[in-house]
């Protein structure tokens, strides 16, 4: 058994034997899975911004917004670039000079719902096999049919 360290993203104590170090820290696997994961999310969606606007860096306000979303609407970070991206280039809006991201609350969940929409019918797609087949067999029965009589026009 080896020293103990902290893990930073989750803060609890670990062994450093079965820790994973990255810049002389030390995480657990999953920690740093999930730290890796958000840490490349933020990259893509600081690039796409900047691609967006045609910048070199995002502006003060477009961090700001980036951190309120995830801390007051729970929103994630590749939630965030996609419904930009859905807003933007599904529904081909022109991105407007002082409005930062400030559409991503309006969008996001009709952004969400599109894109769990498109990840179900590529999955069907993907997969014949799940594709259920019903088989309907109709019998016509030619049955005796009543034969009516004439009908008399003047009784009506």
């Amino acid at each position: 058994m080896g020293r103990q360290v902290k893990c930073p993203y989750c803060e609890t104590k670990l062994d450093k034997d079965s820790a994973i170090p990255y810049k002389k820290r030390y995480y657990h696997e999953k920690c740093f899975n999930t730290w890796k994961q958000e840490s490349d999310h933020r990259k893509e969606l600081i690039q796409y911004i900047c691609n967006l606007y045609g910048l070199t860096s995002p502006t003060g306000m477009m961090l700001k917004q980036i951190k309120e979303y995830q801390e007051e609407y729970g929103y994630k970070l590749k939630g965030i670039e996609l419904a930009l991206r859905y807003f933007y280039e599904t529904l081909d809006n022109q991105p407007r000079e002082g409005d930062g991201i400030g559409i991503v609350p309006f969008v996001y969940d009709e952004a969400k719902r599109h894109y769990i929409r498109q990840k179900a019918i590529r999955k069907s797609a993907e997969d014949p096999k799940n594709h259920k087949r019903e088989e309907i067999t109709l019998v016509v029965k030619k049955g005796m049919r009543k034969k009516r009589g004439l009908v008399d026009i003047s009784t009506l």
